[in-house]
């Protein structure tokens, strides 16, 4: 069966994405530099309680931005969704601690970030919230540079060229 409102979600879409990629709606995440050596968990969630106190429940669309420590400007890396309900602990599981078995974006910042390089997110909140799992789809698939997501992996070879060739 053929949805024929297509273009109010798509219009949807691209309200979604541009308030996700608004630079103003962007909050920086702290990784200062004696934290990160050990990654002290308990002393990146203090330095960062006010990002994930925003985020709870209002969050269930976000996006992770990356500045590499010779760049000035930040790069779009993953594109992600979660429940309003548990979104504290989703994002808290991609910038701080994990669990071993969880899946997330972790290793890749700590990555970043042991690099010298920066993190910042932002989000939406959708509603209603089952619209998250269109939204994230679509945004990935718009996104090439969005290459920590597991559908853009392939991408990861063509953004890095097109990025060192100022394209």
């Amino acid at each position: 069966m053929k949805y024929d409102q297509i273009l109010s979600l798509e219009a949807y879409r691209d309200a979604v994405e541009k308030e996700l990629f608004n630079v103003d709606n962007r909050q920086h995440v702290s990784y200062p530099e004696g934290a990160t050596v050990l990654w002290n968990v308990e002393q990146l969630e203090r330095l960062n309680e006010h990002v994930l106190k925003l985020v709870a429940g209002n969050a269930n669309v976000y996006a992770i931005f990356v500045r590499q420590s010779c760049a000035e400007s930040y790069q779009l890396r993953y594109i992600g969704k979660t429940t309003n309900r548990l979104a504290r602990q989703r994002i808290r599981n991609h910038l701080i601690a994990k669990h071993a078995k969880t899946g997330s974006v972790l290793d890749k910042v700590k990555e970043v970030v042991k690099a010298g390089g920066a993190i910042s997110i932002s989000w939406v909140k959708v509603e209603p919230e089952s619209l998250r799992n269109y939204l994230e789809e679509e945004l990935i698939k718009r996104h090439p540079e969005a290459y920590w997501n597991r559908e853009n992996q392939r991408n990861k070879l063509k953004v890095r060229l097109s990025l060192d060739q100022g394209e």
